[in-house]
C-alpha cells in the first residue's frame, strides 16, 4: 500500500504544472472554479464542521450521481439515526442540486482535489466515520488516506463504465490498490461485479443490490400545472409535442432532421429541444434557424411573443422534469452519438417513464447499459439509431395514444420491480458500521 502511495503521487507530482496551470486558468477565465475552491484544497468551513456524533461521507460527482444518491441518504438517515451526513460532489450543478435535495439534513460540500495534502486536510476536518461512494467514484489518494484513518469505505449503486474498464488495462495496479482500500462494493449488475472484480476487488466484498435509480420519487405534474406550463411555453392546450431531452452537440443535429420529417405527416406538432448544457443554448438556437424552423428560447418567451409553431429551447434549469408531462414521448440526449471519451455515455431515461411516457434513446447508452435493457425488455423504452428511426418512434405515439397509456402502466410496474436498491446499499453500511464502534479519532 505505502509503495503504491509513493509512485501514484510522484506520477502526480510529474503533471503537477499541468494542473497548477489548469487551475489558474480556471480562476482566471471561469467564476466556475472560483466556487468553493477552498473546500476542494481541503479547507471544510468551520460552520459546516461538528465535534458530536458519528459521521458519514457521501461523494456524488454530479447531477446524476446526486439524484441517485438521493433515496440511499433518505434509507441512511433513517436505519443510522443520530449520524451526521456529509454530501460531497465536484460539479458546481452537482452542488446546487445536492442543496436542493438536503436541505439542513446535511452539510453539502466540494469534493478536494486528489492531492495528498488536500485528502488529508479534508478528511481531518470532517472525520467521517463511514465513506459511501456513488457509482464510479474511484479517487487513490482519498481512498488512501482514508484507510490509514480508519473509515469505513463502500461503494454505492456500483457501476464501471467502459471508459474505466479501458482505463484500468493500462494501469492495473492502481486499480488494485483503490479496490483493497475499499471494505463493500455495491454494484448495479451482475456484470459491473464481474468488471470490479476483474479490477481487483475481493469478490468476497461484492454483492449485487441493484441500481437506487429505480428507488427515486418523483412527483406528479398535476393537469393544473401542465396548463400553466404549457401557458408560460406558449403552447395551446392540445397542441400535439415531442421532447428531445438532454441533448449534446452532434445530437441536435439529427433530432431537427427526425422533427423535419415528422412534420410531414403531423404539421402541427411542436418540439421542445433541452440542451443537457443551458450554456448552448445559442448554438442550438442557430442551428435551429440554419434548418429553417422558426425558434424561441424559454427565457425570452415573456418578452418576445414566439411564432406559432416555433421550436421551444429549454434554456432553464429544473424544468424539464416538469416538461416531459406535456410530450407524447420523449428522446434522452447523450445516446445519439458516442460521447464515451468525455465519459457521457446517455442520461436518466426514468424521469420520462415515472410520468408515463415512452422513452426514446440512442444506442450509446454505456452509463445506463442495464437501465437501458430493461426499459427495452420491457417495452417501454425503444432505441433510434438515426433520425429516420427516431421520427418513427415520435410519429407511432403520437398516431395512436392508446400506445403511449399502454407505457404508461407497464413503467409503473417496471418501478415497483426494480425497487429496493437503496435498502440494500444502507443494509450493508449498517453492517459495516456495527463490526467496530467509530474509529476515527478527533487527533486525525
Amino acid at each position: 500500500m505505502i509503495v503504491a502511495l509513493i509512485v501514484y503521487n510522484l506520477l502526480f507530482l510529474l503533471l503537477t504544472p499541468v494542473a497548477v496551470l489548469y487551475i489558474i486558468w480556471g480562476l482566471v477565465i471561469s467564476d466556475k472554479s472560483r466556487r468553493g475552491f477552498c473546500e476542494r484544497l481541503g479547507f471544510v468551513a468551520r460552520r459546516k464542521l461538528t465535534a458530536e456524533g458519528p459521521r458519514v461521507w457521501l461523494h456524488a460527482v454530479s447531477v446524476g450521481e446526486t439524484v441517485a444518491a438521493k433515496p440511499i441518504w433518505e434509507e441512511l438517515l433513517t436505519a443510522l439515526p443520530g449520524w451526521i451526513l456529509y454530501h460531497s460532489t465536484t460539479t458546481d450543478t452537482g452542488q446546487a442540486q445536492a442543496v436542493k435535495a438536503v436541505g439542513d439534513r446535511a452539510r453539502v460540500i466540494y469534493f478536494p482535489f486528489d492531492f495528498l495534502p488536500c485528502v488529508w486536510l479534508a478528511l481531518q476536518r470532517v472525520r467521517p466515520d463511514l465513506i459511501m461512494m456513488v457509482e464510479t467514484e474511484l479517487w487513490p489518494n482519498f481512498l488512501a488516506v482514508a484507510k490509514l484513518f480508519g473509515c469505513k469505505v463502500m461503494v454505492v449503486n456500483g457501476r464501471i463504465s467502459d471508459r474505466s474498464l479501458n482505463g484500468a488495462s493500462r494501469l492495473p495496479w492502481l486499480y488494485r490498490w483503490m479496490t483493497g482500500n475499499i471494505d463493500s462494493f455495491c454494484m448495479q449488475s451482475e456484470e459491473d461485479k464481474a468488471r470490479i472484480i476483474r479490477l481487483g476487488a475481493d469478490p468476497a466484498r461484492v454483492t449485487v443490490v441493484g441500481n437506487s435509480k429505480f428507488d427515486q420519487v418523483f412527483s406528479p405534474v398535476s393537469l393544473g400545472e401542465q396548463v400553466k406550463l404549457r401557458d408560460a411555453l406558449g403552447l395551446t392546450r392540445d397542441e400535439p409535442m415531442v421532447l428531445a431531452g438532454s441533448t449534446h452537440p452532434g445530437e441536435e443535429e439529427i433530432v431537427l432532421r427526425a422533427f423535419r420529417h415528422l412534420k410531414t405527416s403531423n404539421p402541427d406538432v411542436r418540439l421542445i429541444i433541452a440542451p443537457r448544457d443551458i450554456h448552448r443554448a445559442q448554438k442550438v438556437e442557430e442551428l435551429a434557424i440554419a434548418h429553417g424552423f422558426p425558434v424561441t428560447r424559454r427565457t425570452k418567451i415573456a418578452t418576445v411573443p414566439p411564432a406559432p409553431d416555433a421550436i421551444i429551447i429549454l434554456d432553464t434549469i429544473g424544468e424539464l422534469s416538469r416538461a416531459y408531462a406535456l410530450c407524447s414521448s420523449a428522446f434522452i440526449g447523450g445516446s445519439l452519438v458516442n460521447l464515451a471519451r468525455i465519459g457521457i455515455g446517455g442520461h436518466n431515461v426514468l424521469e420520462a417513464l415515472a410520468l408515463g411516457k415512452p422513452a426514446i434513446f440512442g444506442p450509446h447508452m454505456s452509463n445506463f447499459r442495464d437501465i437501458a435493457s430493461v426499459v427495452i425488455e420491457e417495452g417501454v423504452g425503444f432505441e433510434a439509431n438515426t433520425a429516420e428511426e427516431l421520427a418513427n418512434h415520435w410519429q407511432r405515439f403520437l398516431a395512436d395514444p392508446r400506445q403511449a397509456r399502454e407505457v404508461a402502466k407497464k413503467a409503473k410496474r417496471v418501478f415497483q420491480q426494480h425497487a429496493g436498491a437503496s435498502q440494500r446499499c444502507v443494509a450493508e453500511a449498517a453492517r459495516l458500521v456495527a463490526e467496530t464502534a467509530p474509529v476515527c479519532p478527533s487527533s486525525c
